[in-house]
């Protein structure tokens, strides 16, 4: 049994960064850093997330991942019309599934040639499609990406309206995604649903809701760190404790260990 943090970034200043971003963080969260805070909180396993400001450029995670192979996956970003040969090199050094962290984007159109051709690449890979956007566009990218035959991961409790989170129409479409055991939604970064006291307390009226669809082998918890944008606030360890706070000792296994290896080795 391996507990993973799910949700986790490496960067540096000086790094290339994309032409198009919303932030570019001044500071590092380098490897050996994020290697500290998972041995230092339990965990044995984390997955990284390519950072939206380094655009395609996943060099920086996977010479991390390098580094620790036996503890560290990856989900990149990349390009729809990338070629195949680029995914198996990616998947030689644990990449598990690609992000699309649509925020400040156009909602690309998955039923392209271009986007068909590129989901059967990573459904032969095996991998999963990470969604980060909120819950309202939801409808318009899981349906073909299940069409698609890939699996869904969906990021920090789906981002639905924080002013009527269970009234959200998207939200309530991703519940009823429970059934087709293809779709896993990261319980991660409540202080990103209105700041972290209001965002802990919608996060405990949504787990028993997506504990009732999903149930905790289709659950993720990811600290997030190093909390962009909010670094001020936000430490590995106010993440760690939120997640005893909202998490029982119950299902705290399946959440941390076993929804990770049935979304890797599935």
């Amino acid at each position: 049994m391996k507990y993973t943090d799910a949700h986790a970034h490496v960067f540096e200043p000086g790094l290339p960064l994309a032409n198009v971003r919303r932030y570019a963080p001044e500071y590092k969260a380098t490897k050996e850093m994020f290697a500290n805070q998972l041995d230092s909180h339990g965990m044995q396993r984390g997955i990284l997330i390519q950072p939206s400001f380094l655009g395609t450029d996943n060099s920086y995670m996977i010479d991390a991942i390098d580094t620790y192979p036996d503890k560290l996956y990856g989900v990149a970003v990349i390009e729809p019309n990338v070629d195949f040969d680029v995914l198996r090199e990616l998947d030689k050094h644990n990449i598990i599934g690609i992000r699309l962290n649509l925020y400040g984007k156009e909602i690309p159109d998955l039923s392209t040639p271009v986007w068909q051709q590129c989901l059967s690449y990573i459904r032969e890979l095996n991998w999963h499609v990470e969604l980060h956007i909120d819950a309202c566009v939801l409808p318009r990218l899981i349906t073909p990406l299940l069409e698609a035959g890939v699996k869904v991961v969906v990021d920090h409790f789906g981002k639905p309206n924080i002013e009527d989170p269970l009234g959200d129409e998207g939200f309530q479409y991703l519940l009823k995604q429970g059934n087709t055991k293809r779709v896993w939604v990261k319980v991660s970064a409540c202080y990103r649903l209105g700041g972290f006291e209001k965002g802990l307390e919608i996060a405990k009226n949504l787990l028993p809701h997506l504990l009732n669809s999903f149930g905790p082998r289709r659950l993720l918890w990811g600290s997030d760190w190093p909390h962009t944008q909010n670094e001020s606030t936000m430490t590995y360890d106010r993440a760690y404790e939120a997640m005893n706070e909202l998490i029982g000792s119950d299902i705290r296994e399946d959440i941390l260990s076993t929804s990770v290896d049935e979304l890797i080795y599935l």
